[in-house]
């Protein structure tokens, strides 16, 4: 064991002024399932319990996934990211720019105006371009592996600091994570993940399922007959009101089909079909449905479907685990939660089509049960399990081994929150009342400061904090640390000091909290966690902070205590390598209590500032801190200026505060457009068109200017 030296109390200072300001190491994906909506998990993320770890909900990803009569995925121009797509996700009146946060969920449950020239989105509005189409949120899987991987750009895109996401999925939506993890192109290369070229370029730490037919679930039966109504329309089944059973997710849902009477060589005579879309084959095999087409290429003639299942050697249905020649990645943690309320399974998927497996080890495997991918099981039916919170949290275990540790970053301006769960019954290490979470952080070369991990365990358990400089990937519970702690209930916090020489710099170092005695409700009270750098500073300093407001920069420290402190000069930087001066403050010199101070930077740079602080003593040596940083961004809003108004023949449009390509477009008062051209920004500050009207009648008009990125300007103008 390392002998450790370091000053205690500016560590613990810190841990106690953040105790109130936490995050969440990774933001968590809610999914729904068959016919569901964004509000499928409400049960679980509107608990209270829930919402004072990870907050209420964030925001909601939307997508239509039906926005073609056609079945081709990239509709009839076939090029991916235009307006005519089968699969939207971008609107006039709906961007998807995401908030940040810890807490998101997707909505398939939409409709749009079915306008390609302005796409907009009608916001859980049930509907289907044509009869023989389906409703968004009862479209094939394959689309909705494409839209997951764009929620995922967006959700880390809101929340730059984070690296991966958790991805929890209800009965579908639980494959619609598989297929975006699984499907490949014809090169063998991922086809929906958010960095194709990176091993773990799906950017997801784990996938949780809940309740997912991974092998299938022949609920609905076979699809109703196709009949026409009395007005002589094809017509079968509720469209937007109970689930439609001939519609592509049940058609994809489904493990087997029975006979089909329309072309009986397909299978056999009286004989089943296996469902193309889990176990491959030929996509025709289905009948009754409204396409065959479940690769969404635009045909429905494919005989070589990969199916995301491996096929068994009997009956293809008979398959138990993931397709080799398209598996799921080994890089990421899975739970599978399944139910059986004593019918053997949940009144809608069977208990032994919940999950993937070989014998009683649940896939993916590392080789030990239970590790890589494990199990839980509750007792409700289909629709209830979202709602189970306790069992929803369980999922959400930190990973149990350095091969699955969590990121945190050093110097967090906040602390983490980890929580305290009740493991699976099968876990291989240890009782499952006893949870190990594993953290890695990553302190950069060069680095010669103190470094201190801070805890605050959980107030009614016991348990140890270990560091590891570099433990092996599967080190179990009984391995302990190259520094470890034990901390007895009560939640008194608890501090790892690592001085330069112990830890390793220009790399990643490891943590393991280990609690003990866990319950099924202890996740209710988080536990809290910090690596941070210890400046060396001649003061006790409690807190270093930068605020921007819309004009300026707000730079705040605090100390507990200062000792022979002349004055503060604060440091800023814009690159980290090249610092200037922006003010000084005269301290106080000696002081035993709480000093606030604050310097405002009124010149703030565009985009990222850095700031440290200088402490400078009467005999003149000084000390300077670790940086703190701030985005500043200017906030001047773009306009439209029309001059004259009223207008005879010339009309001059100035822009102001533009910064992208736009479209500008003229319309009379009935609507109809009388002027469009497309432009491309010239990067000023202020962009002026003149406009030639000598073709225009008198009367009103309305001048719309739109950008790329959605954002709209209008203006109303009058001709003499």
């Amino acid at each position: 064991m390392k002998i450790l030296k370091v000053a205690l109390i500016w560590c613990m200072a810190v841990t106690l002024s953040n105790s109130q300001n936490c995050d969440c190491p990774y933001p968590i994906i809610f999914l729904h399932g068959y016919t569901g909506s964004a509000s499928t998990f409400d049960g679980s993320y509107n608990d209270s319990n829930f919402q004072g770890i990870w907050g209420g909900q964030t925001d909601i990803f939307h997508a239509v996934l039906n926005a073609n009569t056609g079945t081709n995925i990239w509709g009839d121009d076939g090029v991916a990211g235009t307006t005519d797509d089968d699969v939207l996700v971008f609107f006039n009146n709906e961007s998807n720019t995401l908030a940040p946060g810890c807490v998101y969920s997707m909505n398939f449950q939409n409709y749009w105006n079915e306008d390609e020239s302005n796409p907009q989105i009608i916001i859980n509005g049930c509907g289907s371009p044509s009869l023989l189409d389906n409703d968004s949120n009862e479209s094939a899987i394959y689309k909705q592996g494409y839209a997951l991987g764009k929620m995922i750009e967006s959700v880390l895109a809101a929340n730059p600091s984070a690296d991966k996401v958790i991805v929890v999925g209800h009965s579908m939506g639980g494959l619609e994570t598989r297929e975006y993890l699984q499907r490949t192109n014809s090169s063998g290369n991922p086809m929906w993940w958010v960095n194709p070229n990176q091993a773990d370029g799906h950017q997801i730490l784990k996938m949780i399922t809940t309740s997912t037919p991974h092998r299938g679930s022949n609920f609905f039966g076979n699809p109703w007959p196709t009949i026409k109504n009395e007005d002589g329309e094809l017509t079968h089944g509720d469209r937007d009101g109970l689930p439609d059973i001939s519609s592509e997710a049940t058609r994809d849902l489904r493990w087997s089909y029975a006979f089909n009477p329309v072309d009986p060589a397909q299978c056999g005579w009286f004989q089943s079909c296996p469902g193309p879309y889990l176990w491959g084959g030929d996509e025709d095999n289905p009948w009754g449905y409204w396409n065959h087409d479940v690769n969404c290429d635009g045909d429905e003639d494919d005989t070589n479907i990969v199916g995301i299942n491996e096929a068994g050697s009997s009956n293809a249905w008979d398959g138990t685990k993931d397709n080799p020649s398209m598996p799921l990645p080994h890089n990421l943690r899975y739970t599978w939660i399944t139910s059986d309320v004593g019918t053997s399974g949940d009144l809608v998927v069977d208990l032994d089509r919940q999950w993937i497996y070989s014998g009683s080890t649940p896939e993916p495997s590392d080789g030990v049960a239970h590790r890589m991918t494990d199990t839980l099981l509750t007792d409700v039916d289909h629709l209830a399990v979202d709602d189970d919170v306790n069992v929803v949290v369980r999922a959400l275990d930190e990973g149990d081994y350095p091969a699955f540790a969590w990121d945190l970053n050093l110097d967090n301006a906040n602390e983490y929150v980890g929580v305290t769960q009740l493991r699976s019954v099968n876990v291989p290490d240890g009782p499952n009342s006893t949870d190990p979470d594993w953290f890695r952080f990553f302190i950069p070369a060069g680095t010669l400061d103190d470094i201190c991990i801070n805890l605050t365990p959980h107030p009614a358990l016991s348990g140890q904090i270990d560091y590891f400089q570099s433990p092996a990937n599967y080190a179990d519970m009984s391995t302990t640390g190259d520094v470890s702690m034990t901390f007895a209930s009560g939640g008194t916090a608890v501090t790892i000091n690592l001085v330069s020489g112990s830890y390793v710099a220009g790399a990643y170092n490891y943590f393991r909290v280990i609690h003990t005695g866990v319950g099924m409700t202890s996740w209710h009270t988080p536990y809290k966690i910090q690596p941070i750098t210890k400046p060396a500073l001649p003061v006790v300093l409690s807190e270093l902070k930068a605020t921007s407001t819309e004009k300026h920069i707000d730079v705040s420290w605090v100390t507990l205590s200062e000792t022979n402190n002349e004055y503060f000069e604060i440091l800023k930087s814009t690159n980290l390598e090249d610092w200037t001066s922006i003010g000084t403050v005269n301290s106080l010199g000696d002081s035993q209590s709480k000093v606030n101070y604050n310097v405002i930077d009124r010149h703030p740079a565009e985009g990222m500032n850095y700031y440290k602080l200088k402490q400078v003593d009467y005999d003149g040596s000084f000390v300077i801190s670790h940086a703190v940083q701030c985005r500043f961004t200017k906030r001047i809003d773009p306009s439209i200026t029309t001059y004259p108004n009223p207008f005879q023949d010339e009309l001059l449009i100035q822009l102001n505060h533009l910064e992208d390509d736009f479209e500008l477009e003229m319309y009379d008062a009935i609507g109809q457009r009388v002027f469009y051209k497309s432009y491309t920004h010239d990067q000023e500050e202020y962009m002026s068109i003149l406009l030639e009207s000598n073709d225009l009648n008198t009367g009103m008009y309305f001048i719309r200017v739109k950008t790329k990125d959605g954002f709209q300007l209008s203006s109303q103008i009058i001709k003499n």
